[in-house]
C-alpha cells in the first residue's frame, strides 16, 4: 500500500484519519522519536484505548497491523472503533482493509486467510475500491471463502469503473481465459491496454505476450518487444525474464542472433526478485555457459531456489544433477523425489 512509504506519524493520519489536533499524543510521533520515547506513546495510547478512546482504538489497532503490538490484541483493541469505521462518515474502509492486508500478506501461522476475506469484505462494502479487488481475489480463488467467480468478476468490473489499474487486468485475465466471462481475446487487448495507461505493470507484458504470438492483435514482434521492456523497465520480473528469453533464443525471422550477455542481465535481474523462471534461466546459463562463466555448482544452486518455488523444469534439471553427481554430491535418493516433486508439477501445469 502507498501509506508504508510515508513516516509513521503520517501513516496514521492517512489511514485512521486521526491527527495530532485530535489526538495529541500523536504529536509526540512527528519528530522521529527515540525507542523510548515511541514506547512511552504506546503506552499512553493503549491506556487510552483501554478507556474506550475510540481514536485511539482506531490509531492502537493500526499499530498491530504494523507489529507495534501483539497481534492477538487485533479485536479488542479494534472493538468501537470499527463501529465507527461502519458508519459512512468513516475514512472509508481504508483501516479494515489494512486489517485484511495484515492477515493476508504474511506467511507462517499468523496467516489467516479468512480473516483476511472477512475485513476485505468489510471494506469493500465502504466501497473501497482496493478492497474490491482483493476481496474479488479471494473469492475468485477460493482463499478464506467459498469460491464464487460471478461475484468477483461483479467486483472488479465494479473497482473497474472507478478506474482501478489491477481490477482491468483481472477482467483482461477473466476474458483472455474465458473464466467468469466470454472468452474474447480482443476485449482481453482491450483491458490489458486500459489497465496499462492506468500504470499497472503486469498488463504491459501480458500486451507482449498477446502481440508476440498474434493473439487477439495482429501479430508484431517489435511492439512486443516494446511491452517487454517497458515491463521489465518498471520491475516486472515475469516480463525480465521474458526478455532475457528474447535475447537468449534470438529471432531468426528478423535476422536477430541471440545476445546471451543481454540474457544474462535480465535473467539475473529476476533472479534477484525471486522469480522461479528467471532463477531456472539463470541457472541453465551458468549449466551451458552461455553468457557467463560455466559454474555447475552456481548453476545447481539457482536450480534448488527455483524448484523451492515449485518450478518443474527446475525440479526435473536438479533432480539430473543429483542423479549423475553434477555441481552436487551424487545422491540418488534425492534425485527420485524431486523427480516425483518434478511430475507432480508438470500434471499441474498441464491442466
Amino acid at each position: 500500500m502507498q501509506w508504508e512509504k510515508l513516516s509513521l506519524y503520517k501513516q496514521i493520519v492517512r489511514v485512521t484519519g486521526v491527527t495530532g489536533k485530535q489526538l495529541p499524543i500523536l504529536k509526540d510521533l512527528k519528530k522521529h522519536p527515540t525507542p523510548e520515547e515511541f514506547l512511552e506513546v504506546l503506552s499512553k495510547l493503549r491506556k487510552k484505548a483501554r478507556g474506550s478512546d475510540e481514536k485511539a482504538q482506531c490509531v492502537m489497532g493500526f499499530l498491530c497491523c504494523l507489529g507495534y503490538a501483539k497481534k492477538t490484541a487485533h479485536k479488542k483493541l479494534y472493538g468501537s472503533a470499527v463501529g465507527r469505521l461502519d458508519d459512512p462518515r468513516g475514512p472509508k474502509g481504508i483501516l479494515l482493509y489494512a486489517i485484511g492486508d495484515d492477515y493476508y500478506h504474511v506467511t507462517g501461522p499468523h496467516q489467516d486467510l479468512e480473516e483476511a476475506a472477512y475485513w476485505y469484505r468489510r471494506s469493500s462494502a465502504h466501497q473501497y475500491t482496493a478492497a474490491k479487488v482483493l476481496y474479488g481475489d479471494c473469492l475468485f480463488s477460493g482463499e478464506g471463502v467459498e469460491p464464487d467467480i460471478v461475484e468477483a468478476v461483479r467486483l472488479y468490473k465494479e473497482a473497474s469503473d472507478k478506474g482501478d489499474a489491477m481490477a482491468c487486468r483481472r477482467l483482461g485475465d477473466c476474458s483472455y481465459l474465458g473464466i467468469g466471462l466470454p472468452q474474447d481475446t480482443e476485449k482481453a487487448v482491450g483491458y490489458f491496454e486500459r489497465a496499462a495507461r492506468l500504470g499497472c505493470r503486469d498488463a504491459l507484458w501480458r500486451l507482449g505476450d498477446l502481440y508476440l504470438q498474434g493473439v487477439g492483435v495482429e501479430q508484431n514482434t517489435t511492439l512486443a518487444e516494446v511491452f517487454y521492456e517497458e515491463a521489465a523497465e518498471a520491475g516486472v520480473a515475469s516480463a525480465m525474464c521474458m526478455l532475457g528469453d528474447w535475447y537468449f533464443y534470438g529471432n531468426p525471422e528478423e535476422k536477430k542472433e541471440p545476445d546471451f550477455k543481454k540474457a544474462v542481465r535480465w535473467y539475473k535481474a529476476s533472479a534477484e526478485r525471486e522469480d522461479e523462471w528467471g532463477l531456472f534461466a539463470l541457472g541453465m546459463c551458468y549449466f551451458q555457459g552461455k553468457g557467463v562463466d560455466r559454474s555447475y555448482k552456481k548453476a545447481t544452486m539457482l536450480f534448488s531456489r527455483s524448484a523451492a518455488y515449485g518450478c518443474p523444469d527446475a525440479l526435473w534439471r536438479l533432480a539430473s544433477c543429483y542423479y549423475n553427481g553434477i555441481g552436487v554430491k551424487k545422491n540418488k535418493k534425492k534425485a527420485y523425489r524431486y523427480y516425483r516433486e518434478a511430475v507432480k508439477m508438470y500434471a499441474i501445469y498441464n491442466e
